[in-house]
């Protein structure tokens, strides 16, 4: 029995663990002061994206609302089961911009304490899940947007392929306009030769009848 509980007690501690690998958790100055914190780091999501997220993944919890001055959305009176069972919790975010990503950090006030894996083990285990599947929730959206940028990239690079084929088939059929032309011009020097010959053939005709009537010309009045 004892070996048993061993195993139960690593299969669950591995499994929170693995379930919770992206999150970190570790005091945290708030609005309402230095208090414990669970945090994703969301790689290639911009602070704008992943406050759109944040708002799209609670929706169904509540009213998320906006605190200006602390820079903290804040959602009272949620039900999240995995986190607190039946027993409503408030909810506090930040996310912040970092280089290449977006840092999300979620306080959870279970009423009157903030969950930590020392007093709140189970809350704490609940909220590591729920900001594991943030987490996959924004990395989702992050990889969407590479995505739709590489489509992007590729479709660019398809148009311009396009263009140069298209270039390509107009010097073929100006290659092909030149050699006609090519082929009419040698064709026309030809006839061109032909002419030749034959006018000097006319030529050297004419000249004998020129020279008759030269001849014709000086005997006048001689005969």
């Amino acid at each position: 029995m004892k070996n048993f509980f061993s195993i139960a007690m690593i299969s669950l501690f591995t499994f929170g663990t693995v379930y919770g690998q992206f999150v970190k958790e570790q005091e945290t100055t708030m609005s309402l002061g230095n208090k414990y914190s669970y945090y994703v780091e969301i790689d290639g999501l911009s602070k704008k994206d992943a406050e759109k997220a944040w708002k799209e993944y609670v929706q169904s919890f509540g009213k998320l609302k906006y605190n200006k001055k602390a820079k903290e959305y804040y959602l009272n009176g949620a039900k999240v089961p995995m986190i607190n069972g039946t027993k409503t919790v408030d909810l506090y975010t930040r996310v912040d911009e970092g280089k290449g990503q977006a840092t999300v950090y979620t306080w959870v006030d279970l009423g009157g304490a903030f969950a930590n894996p020392q007093d709140h083990a189970q809350a704490a285990e609940g909220s590591r899940t729920f900001m594991n599947d943030f987490w996959i929730y924004g990395r989702k959206i992050a990889v969407s947007n590479e995505l739709a940028s590489e489509e992007k990239v590729q479709k660019d690079l398809e148009k311009d392929l396009s263009k140069l084929e298209g270039k390509n088939q107009d010097l073929h059929n100006e290659i092909e306009k030149l050699q006609e032309k090519i082929r009419q011009a040698e064709a026309d020097i030809e006839q061109n030769l032909r002419d030749q010959d034959d006018k000097k053939v006319a030529i050297a005709q004419q000249r004998k009848k020129v020279e008759k009537v030269v001849d014709k010309l000086n005997n006048v009045g001689k005969e």
